[in-house]
């Protein structure tokens, strides 16, 4: 699954997060990408944030560039709060997903990609916790003499530290 770094969106099959972004579409890598969760203001923002702190998901909000001041001057709201991009991690996004939805005025453009969604969390976190190779048989060979002789070392340390400390202590009197 695909997604852009900068205005974080999810790419889904061969389409492009929208037109007004062009820059190059990165691999998902790690459960924890930032990924735009949708973009909102006034008191749906309000409503989606509350509901995200409740859940302790974590969010941040991002200010989207206005596409001009005619949007302020047409729909009468400030631009600034008007045009927030509320970002989660991606591995969250079902669960705030589901948030979103419950807010009927807001349009949410993940939920009919749910499953895609949750399969490539699924195969994310088993990449994660796929088991590393064994050991090469000489290296363990060799890390297990290195550890002898690193501990014969430590066992004559103690018992000539032992023996000089008791020694001096014998010449104090």
């Amino acid at each position: 699954m695909k997604y852009c770094k900068v205005c974080k969106a999810l790419c889904f099959g061969e389409t492009l997060p929208f037109d007004g972004c062009k820059h190059k579409l990165s691999e998902i890598k790690d459960i924890n990408e930032p990924i735009r969760l949708c973009i909102i203001g006034g008191t749906e923002r309000a409503m989606l944030t509350g509901m995200l702190t409740d859940a302790q998901i974590p969010f941040v909000e991002e200010n989207v560039q206005p596409q001009g001041v005619a949007n302020e001057l047409v729909t009468g709201y400030d631009v600034k709060l008007s045009n927030i991009s509320v970002v989660v991690p991606f591995s969250a996004l079902p669960k705030a997903s589901g948030l979103l939805s419950t807010i009927e005025t807001v349009k949410n453009e993940i939920e009919p990609h749910m499953d895609e969604i949750e399969a490539e969390i699924t195969r994310l976190r088993t990449a994660d916790t796929k088991e590393d190779k064994p050991m090469n048989p000489a290296l363990r060979t060799t890390i297990k003499i290195i550890t002898a002789l690193l501990f014969l070392a430590l066992v004559a340390l103690v018992v000539f530290g032992t023996d000089a400390l008791t020694g001096f202590i014998k010449g104090l009197f």
